[in-house]
């Protein structure tokens, strides 16, 4: 699993971590990650499901919950 705390990391992923923040304070939801892929099922019950994270997502994910423990340190949105 990547490190998003360390700070080369967080350079190297930085455009990704700051999308996802924005995209939590505009009220966007965790679906709405632009590098997640969705790949379509057999079964009627899940028509769809994500493949496995990769860096960009998971860089992604953790700037959206950056934003959202952010806001509810503050007394934000819940």
């Amino acid at each position: 699993m990547t490190d998003f705390n360390a700070f080369k990391t967080r350079s190297e992923f930085a455009e990704q971590i700051n999308a996802g923040y924005s995209a939590r304070l505009n009220g966007a939801g965790l679906s709405t990650n632009p590098h997640m892929v969705w790949i379509p099922t057999q079964d009627e019950l899940e028509p769809r499901k994500v493949q496995p994270l990769d860096d960009k997502a998971l860089a992604w994910q953790h700037g959206w919950r950056l934003a959202d423990k952010d806001q509810r340190g503050r007394g934000g949105a819940r």
